[in-house]
């Protein structure tokens, strides 16, 4: 008898070791722009490693810890997106990537935006999408929740697209 109830012990104990994550997704529209918040501290001080853009995460020491926005701020910074149209053509359409980060003591975050291919297989809630160059086919911009504006807006340097 005992051995017939062992599995289902079994199978408690391991549920309770289950860990919780958020949403790694926060999709906006389908294939029109679509936004993913990156949650593991690696991949954020990938997206934040920019080759052909200034980003808070090339000033040495600026970036002193990530963390996750919630769906509230995402959807506030999506509200807000309308701001950047005099620096970029439809930005609400652009694939976007949002990492908490602290800096200077404030929680902001960071947008890394580009277009994602429609067969790609690339998930950008665990992989940082990095292009060199590519102009204003890729940009990224600091948007702050406290005052529901964007600064830090740099499209990428000139060349070709590319992911």
């Amino acid at each position: 008898m005992m051995w017939k109830t062992l599995p289902l012990v079994a199978v408690a104990l391991l549920a309770g070791c289950s860990t919780v994550k958020g949403p790694p997704s926060v999709p906006t529209a389908i294939k029109t722009g679509q936004s993913w918040v990156v949650t593991r501290p690696v991949i954020a001080a990938q997206v934040l490693d920019t080759c052909s853009r200034p980003s808070p995460g090339r000033d040495e020491g600026r970036v002193t810890g990530y963390w996750a926005p919630s769906r509230q701020q995402v959807e506030q910074l999506e509200a807000q997106l309308a701001q950047l149209e005099p620096r970029v053509a439809a930005p609400q359409d652009f694939d976007r990537q949002y990492v908490g980060i602290e800096a200077g003591g404030s929680e902001l975050i960071y947008v890394n935006a580009f277009h994602l291919p429609d067969n790609s297989t690339i998930n950008p809630a665990r992989e940082a999408i990095r292009a060199c160059d590519g102009g204003a086919m890729f940009w990224g911009a600091v948007f702050d929740p406290k005052t529901a504006t964007f600064s830090e807006f740099h499209p990428n340097g000139g060349g070709k697209p590319g992911i």
